[in-house]
């Protein structure tokens, strides 16, 4: 007789953490920890206003309720699952009872019984986002070393963050793509690198939205049953989940259900059955209970909507939250000033830290770089070709002074475009991390200034000797210092255009509009003796003129004499070039100067303009 040979999942993972016996105690009831933290949130009202503009007359103005009066109760040792139909505000809730959300909103929002600022709640907790964004170019080990070194406190020793590290590897399965670069990584195992970063500074509440979607069930419950594993060693968890596998909801101690904005229960998930049994719902044995719950919060029969309607009701009268709000905070009077000690790193190490992470992204994305420089070169060889072998007489003045004038514009047009950029490749990563703490952006702004000017060295530097070789240039290095400022200064134009501007677009016709007012000002266009006196002193915000007036200065002063061949319309000296073109000698170090200026100034109200633009909220 052969055997009949079946799948034994007693030791599979999932089956574990379904069944609640995945590297837990087997006795949930022994409490081990002191509960001493408890969130609550009451009569939150969140509403959100959106103009829609009109083709005539004032926009019309759009309020909308997200939140309903909600009010609720979670405390540490809870693993809270946040769910509801798509548009309930599981996500606005989320991001208003950890202080994520910019928006004002109703209500109260408690810690321990007493008022928690936004501040105090940044730093005592972690937000593992829907929408995982990062520093790609980044291996999973690399990024766990640098958020511990940035989120844990300064006087943690290299073993402390090792076996930190260590833990969260093993414990969240990580142990095979540690060396793996972050974009290579499939998205559930994106999900436990967020959740690494999250849990690395050991946060007493942990806030995670839609941690499963786009998650298979395996995948899926191995988050979950770490969820559980972190509340149960002391630590409030709040979850939204969408439409979790059947098993997966059990796994969750407490249940928050929301339905159009509105609170509908907030329990243990054991009783869920018992609330809806009220109303005469019996979810069938062999249904998912969450779809089963889903379809009666969003179902569009009359009796399901008044069943529900009269849920929220109940859930929401001032006596009912009055009863769960004195259960949860009577004996929970304890400080939480403990959770706050952690001492950040000082901003000189936050700057080294961010141009190591800076510098390891610029180096493995080295094919956009190399594409950049190799454009770059391929348009400094189309503006030199035309000048190649340039002889020296009367004839040449015209070719000389062109090829210099097509230089500097070339270089404005080039630094300035391929900085226009800069700040909306990278701003949502940098916008989350310093809304959350991490870092400051000070520092992170100079970290990447650092890295930029390094690379504009670079590129200037093999740029104007190829030219200058072409067009048999005897340069100096006071001209590559020349043109390293103008291209310093044009970068910083683009950059800054970068910073005040989301929507590329956008800057490209902010600066295409000023380049058509700057450009004739070049002195290769008009003749400066004829302009008017108020025209003729705004040369000088025009890149262009200072850039042209800088480097033909510098050409032409140094030459005395030129061979005369053409006697009516002779150029006897550099000076008389210079005179032609109304450019004033005296003055190349005045432009210098005005250029340098110029991209200080650029870069301060850049990183005024990034500031303002961080009072937005991040992309959660």
């Amino acid at each position: 007789m052969v055997t009949k040979k079946t799948l034994d999942l007693r030791y599979n993972e999932m089956w574990q953490a379904w069944n609640d016996t995945a590297g837990e105690d087997s006795n949930y009831s022994t409490e081990l920890f002191k509960p001493d933290l408890v969130l609550s949130w009451k009569q939150l009202n969140v509403t959100v206003t959106k103009k829609v503009p009109k083709l005539f007359g004032l926009s019309e103005v759009i309020n909308k309720q997200i939140l309903n009066n909600v009010s609720g109760n979670v405390e540490c040792g809870t693993l809270l699952g946040i769910m509801g139909p798509s548009g309930s505000g599981k996500t606005t809730l989320m991001a208003t009872i950890s202080h994520r959300t910019k928006g004002n909103f109703e209500g109260e929002l408690l810690l321990n019984g007493r008022p928690v600022s936004e501040d105090i709640m940044i730093k005592i907790s972690g937000f593992v986002a829907q929408e995982d964004i990062s520093f790609d170019q980044l291996t999973v080990l690399e990024e766990l070393k640098l958020m511990a070194r940035l989120k844990m406190d300064s006087s943690s020793s290299k073993k402390v963050i090792k076996d930190r590290i260590d833990y969260l590897v093993a414990h969240l399965g990580l142990n095979k793509t540690l060396n793996t670069r972050l974009c290579f990584l499939s998205g559930g195992e994106r999900k436990k690198v967020a959740l690494a970063v999250q849990l690395i500074n050991d946060p007493p509440i942990l806030f995670c939205d839609e941690v499963t979607t786009g998650l298979d069930s395996y995948a899926a419950a191995h988050i979950i049953n770490t969820l559980r594993r972190v509340a149960h060693s002391g630590k409030i968890v709040i979850c939204t989940i969408h439409q979790p596998a059947s098993g997966l909801f059990d796994q969750f101690q407490e249940v928050l259900l929301l339905t159009n904005g509105r609170l509908a229960y907030q329990g243990p998930v054991s009783l869920v059955n018992d609330v809806f049994k009220n109303y005469s719902y019996i979810c069938p044995a062999t249904y998912n209970k969450a779809d089963f719950i889903i379809s009666i919060l969003n179902s569009d029969n009359v009796l399901d909507k008044n069943n529900v309607n009269n849920m929220c009701e109940i859930s929401s009268t001032i006596k009912q939250m009055d009863i769960k709000y004195n259960s949860f905070n009577k004996d929970v009077q304890s400080e939480y000033e403990h959770h706050l000690q952690t001492m950040k790193l000082s901003w000189i190490l936050q700057v080294l830290l961010l141009l190591y992470r800076s510098t390891t992204c610029f180096v493995r994305n080295y094919k956009q770089h190399l594409l950049e420089f190799g454009t770059l070169m391929f348009l400094g060889i189309i503006v030199a070709t035309p000048y190649a072998n340039l002889q020296f007489d009367t004839k040449a003045v015209q070719n000389w002074e062109g090829f210099w004038l097509c230089l500097v514009i070339n270089t404005v047009f080039q630094f300035n475009y391929s900085a226009i950029s800069t700040h909306q490749i990278k701003f949502s990563v940098v916008h989350r991390e310093v809304s959350n703490k991490v870092y400051s952006l000070s520092a992170y702004y100079v970290s990447e200034l650092i890295i930029l000017i390094i690379w504009l060295m670079v590129k200037i530097l093999f740029y104007c000797i190829v030219i200058f070789w072409i067009v048999g240039v005897q340069w100096i290095y006071m001209q590559l210092l020349v043109f390293f400022i103008i291209a310093l200064a044009s970068f910083s134009y683009g950059s800054l255009l970068s910073a005040y501007f989301s929507c590329v677009e956008e800057a490209i016709v902010f600066s295409i509009a000023y380049e058509y007012l700057a450009l004739p000002l070049s002195g290769a266009y008009l003749s400066f003796r004829s302009l008017p006196k108020v025209l003729f002193s705004l040369r000088y915000l025009s890149l262009f003129f200072l850039g042209c007036e800088t480097i033909s200065t510098l050409f032409w002063d140094k030459i005395k004499s030129l061979p005369c061949t053409d006697i009516a319309n002779c150029l006897d000296s550099g000076k008389a070039v210079l005179l032609k073109y109304g450019f004033v000698s005296n003055d190349m170090y005045f432009d210098l100067m005005a250029l340098l200026i110029f991209s200080v100034l650029a870069n301060i109200f850049g990183y005024i303009g990034i500031l303002r633009r961080m009072k937005k909220q991040p992309a959660y």
